[in-house]
């Protein structure tokens, strides 16, 4: 490799080390540096580039040193809380071995820190779940809405926590909660089924038969015509005195699956 190149691929890596380092960025920075470090030969530099690429090392390891992340990882250290990075020009190959365990476990304990965010995150959610369902099973409606309103808050983006809770309003009859709670699950995530069942019956105890409607309507656009949604809907008809749709409704199911002889029946009754 020509001196220039050598040169070029030192600087751009160092450079761009410092440059992460300013934005703590630590563990990038750890990355450039070593990434210098090997495409550093100081046989195929002269003195005065050779001296350079020492000093910008230098100021490198030196600001490393003073990274949070690094500062964190020694003082977890009990036995050596002070400790820092030694750096001694001509002894790059022992820098370079030391950056990389620094390195792994830099990157251990970002692992470490994303599982126990995780593991905290989860024991949030299951706390206000269960207390939610204390309040509620102990009678006191008004703190039970209110701890699984903040769940929905704190949890509702992600999948399945909104039909949780709308399966706890509904089997304790609070169906206004519960299909308020479907409505926005099915409306942050239109592509999961669970929810639009659960909302239509909701919707079908409260006897708000368009909004039932407009479920299995939107059920149907989002997964198609399928037999059982479309008997559904059926019986939504006949519920709602709509006995020709009804009819419709149950003979399509039924044309679709001979198997449902409650299509049947209602097709044949009401046809």
């Amino acid at each position: 490799m020509a001196v220039a190149a050598v040169s070029q691929a030192i600087g751009h890596n160092l450079n761009r080390a410092r440059a992460l380092l300013k934005r703590d960025d630590t563990i990038r920075a750890v990355e450039a540096l070593i990434a210098g470090l090997d495409a550093f030969q100081p046989q195929a530099l002269p003195g005065t580039v050779r001296f350079e690429v020492e000093v910008m090392i230098i100021e490198c390891v030196q600001e490393l040193n003073r990274q949070p992340a690094v500062r964190r990882l020694f003082e977890s250290l009990a036995h050596s809380p002070k400790a820092t990075i030694p750096y001694q020009p001509g002894k790059e190959a022992k820098l370079g071995s030391v950056l990389r365990l620094v390195l792994k476990a830099l990157k251990e304990s970002v692992e470490a820190g994303v599982r126990n965010a995780e593991e905290e995150r989860a024991k949030r959610r299951q706390s206000l779940l269960q207390k939610g369902i204390e309040y509620l099973n102990a009678g006191e409606a008004p703190r039970g809405k209110a701890s699984l309103h903040l769940l929905a808050e704190e949890f509702g983006k992600e999948k399945g926590v909104l039909e949780q809770i709308g399966e706890v309003f509904i089997a304790r009859k609070l169906f206004f909660e519960g299909a308020e709670m479907l409505e926005q699950a099915m409306e942050a995530f239109p592509k999961e089924p669970g929810a639009y069942g659960m909302a239509a019956q909701c919707y079908l105890d409260l006897n708000e038969f368009e909004k039932a409607e407009t479920v299995y309507l939107n059920a149907i656009k989002n997964f198609g015509r399928h037999p059982r949604t479309v008997l559904n809907l059926a019986k939504l008809y006949l519920k709602w005195n709509k006995k020709d749709k009804a009819a419709a409704s149950a003979l399509e199911a039924y044309n679709k699956d001979n198997s449902l002889a409650e299509a049947k029946e209602i097709a044949d009754k009401y046809s």
